[in-house]
This record gives structure tokens, C-alpha cells and sequence, in this order.
């Protein structure tokens, strides 16, 4: 391991004396820890030990605000990561040497990583998916106000490792159709490859449309203050608020897996390109609304397309749609609390009547009616 040899390296010139010993209490303090905890092992690719000193919860350090900024990183949850087979060097390119300074970069989600992903010759990176988010609305732009660059969600505000974990496509009976590919391929990897791949064919994204809702309007759409102050429009401040009382919303409410969330229309297969409404690329665009609901509604024309998803019902704006959604919601709950009054009536009237409310025998009534004994009485005279 070249980290190794490197401290190693400095041993033997610590024990000809050409390094003071002023410089050999860190260096001492490092071979300890390394000597100690080599032989442990992560699941995770941790080739040069960096959750030697990482996995404990306390390391940290307090930083010029005066907050404690945790380095503690859990070795169970990074092993289940999509991230897991990635060198930490690969993303913290910075670092040179154990024990390195103190950290004063940011991660680079678009380095390139040094693993292949399966069926590809070519090392792995989102550099291509970081160029489509920079285009985006939500990508930081050089004429943004620093209050609206702060407040632009940024990778990790979507990606933590603990949610963004490995695909397990329960729903796909996978078992007859990979059996072939292992004719040839072994299963390691390859099985969680074609998972992921027909995962991917089917939905957009690994969370459930609940989570995406949830994502989208936590600490960002739903916040009208904030948005407010970055000049947004009024039905940009209303969209969470239209979305919960849309059918749309309303089903992913009540637990659909099928219904529409935010992605499923203001973005294409890329997932990060969501742009402003106005904008020709953009999915919810007039001209390629059509195509976006056509996802979901097969045969809809440009009319259907028209239907505004986000319509807010003003008596003043939309009157039209509002007295009729009025006037729908006064049919419906009048049909239920109208059937809900002549089930009562039909109670009372069956138990005025001598018929008993009594579950036997599969029903609910017992007994015999007094009017039918008293008609049949006449009758008989």
C-alpha cells in the first residue's frame, strides 16, 4: 500500500535521526494507529484505511464559527452505499498524506473515479449528469444572488448515503431471465447490474413518490418566505399547496407508487434537467407537454395537455372552474350524506317496525314486520 510505504519510509529515517524529533510525535502517533488497526478491515473499499481513524463517533474538530464539524463516518452504512466500492481518495482528491491537514475543498461529484462499472471500458463519472444539473434551474449561475446560491440544493442535498443506498427491485422477477446471462457471466456483479439496469428501464428514480414530494418541498417550495425573496412567481409559491389537492397529489398522498410526483413531469430520463416552464427544454413546456403526459395517459391530444396540474380554484381569476368544482363537491357529498340519510330512515322505519338490528344467520335484520302481519291479518278475514 503506498501509504504504508511512505510511513514506513519515514520510520527508517526517524531511526538514523534525519528527522528531528520535534516532527516524530504526529508521525509516531500515526504508525501506532496503523500497526494497531491495519489488519481490520472494511466491506466498504477502504484500501488505505482511512476509517482507522474515521469510524469513531467522536472525531471532529471545532471550526472558526465555533461549531463542531463531525468527520465520523459509519462503516455499515457507507458498506450499503452506492459509493461503496469507491476509493475515499477518489472523490477527497486533496489529500496527499497520512495524517493529512485539515480539510479546505469541497468534494467534486464530476472527478472521474478509478472503477469501471459493468460492460464499460471507461472509468466512472457524473460529470455528464453535473454538466445537464449546471444547465438546470437549480444549477448555480455567476449572476445569482449569494442568498440564492446558498439556497440552491446542491448534490449532497438530495444524494445523503444513507437514503441513496443500493437498488433492491424487489418487484422484478428477475430469477429465469438472468439465469441465461450466467451462462456466461458470473453472478457477482452482474446480477445487481441487470437489477439496477431493468430498475432503471421501469422508474425514474429509486424513491418512492412519496420521498420525492417530501424532498422537493422540505426546506425548499414549501417555504414562501424563502421563495418570495428570490422573485419567484405566484404559482411557483403555490406549487406544493396545487400539487397536495391535485388528483396527482392527492393519490401519492393516499400511498400510489403510480402517480405522478414532481419528477415525473419537470424532468425527462436525465432527472436533473428541470428548467423553467418557459424554457423550450423544458418538459412542461406547451410544446412538449403532450409528450410528458403521454408518460402515464396513453391517446391524449394537446386539449388534455392544456389541463392545468397546478390550477389554483379563485372565484375571481377562474370562476368558471371554481363555481364548478363548487358545485361537483356539493353533488358528491350530497349523494354520500344522501344514501347515509336513507340508510337511517330505513333503520329506524325496520325498527318502528318490530325488525331487530342483529348480525345472524348472514344478515343484519331478524324478526317479522308488524305491517306485513297486520296486512296479512286483514287479508285473511
Amino acid at each position: 500500500m503506498e501509504m504504508q510505504e511512505v510511513l514506513l519510509n519515514r520510520i527508517k529515517k526517524e531511526a538514523c535521526g534525519i528527522i528531528p524529533f520535534a516532527a516524530k510525535t504526529p508521525l509516531l502517533l500515526a504508525v501506532f494507529c496503523l500497526l494497531v488497526f491495519s489488519s481490520m478491515s472494511a466491506d466498504a473499499a477502504d484500501n488505505e484505511n482511512c476509517l482507522m481513524c474515521h469510524k469513531y463517533r467522536q472525531i471532529g474538530r471545532i471550526d472558526e464559527e465555533g461549531k463542531k464539524r463531525s468527520y465520523y463516518v459509519d462503516e455499515n452504512i457507507y458498506a450499503n452505499t452506492t459509493h461503496r466500492n469507491v476509493p475515499c481518495r477518489d472523490c477527497h482528491t486533496y489529500i496527499t498524506k497520512l495524517p493529512h491537514d485539515p480539510i479546505t475543498e469541497e468534494v467534486n461529484c464530476a472527478n472521474e473515479c478509478h472503477i469501471k462499472p459493468p460492460f464499460s471500458k471507461e472509468n466512472f463519472s457524473h460529470k455528464k449528469i453535473i454538466e445537464v444539473y449546471n444547465d438546470s434551474v437549480h444549477g448555480i449561475k455567476a449572476d445569482d444572488p449569494p442568498e440564492l446560491k446558498s439556497a440552491k440544493p446542491h448534490c449532497k442535498y438530495c444524494h445523503l448515503n444513507p437514503i441513496f443506498t443500493r437498488v433492491e427491485e424487489e418487484r422484478i422477477a428477475f430469477d429465469k431471465t438472468l439465469s441465461r446471462c450466467l451462462n456466461c457471466h458470473e453472478k457477482k456483479g452482474v446480477t445487481q447490474a441487470y437489477k439496477h439496469i431493468t430498475h432503471r428501464l421501469r422508474h425514474k428514480t429509486s424513491r418512492s413518490p412519496q420521498e420525492i414530494v417530501n424532498l422537493c418541498a422540505k426546506n425548499c417550495h414549501q417555504e414562501a418566505e424563502m421563495m418570495k425573496s428570490f422573485n419567484v412567481s405566484e404559482e411557483s409559491l403555490e406549487a406544493v399547496e396545487t400539487y397536495t389537492r391535485s388528483v396527482h397529489g392527492k393519490s401519492v398522498t393516499l400511498g400510489s407508487e403510480e402517480a405522478a410526483d414532481c419528477i415525473s413531469c419537470h424532468s425527462t430520463n436525465a432527472i436533473h434537467d428541470i428548467y423553467k416552464k418557459d424554457d423550450k427544454k423544458s418538459s412542461v413546456h406547451a410544446e412538449n407537454r403532450t409528450s410528458t403526459c403521454r408518460q402515464c395517459h396513453t391517446n391524449v391530444g394537446d386539449q388534455f395537455a392544456r389541463i392545468d396540474v397546478h390550477s389554483k380554484l379563485d372565484p375571481h381569476k377562474k370562476p368558471v372552474l371554481y363555481y364548478m368544482n363548487t358545485g361537483l363537491a356539493f353533488v358528491f357529498y350530497g349523494s354520500v350524506f344522501g344514501l347515509v340519510g336513507l340508510m337511517l330512515i330505513e333503520t329506524i322505519g325496520r325498527r318502528r317496525d318490530g325488525i331487530k338490528w342483529q348480525i345472524r344467520g348472514g344478515t343484519t335484520w331478524r324478526g317479522f314486520s308488524k305491517l306485513k302481519t297486520d296486512i296479512k291479518k286483514i287479508l285473511n278475514r
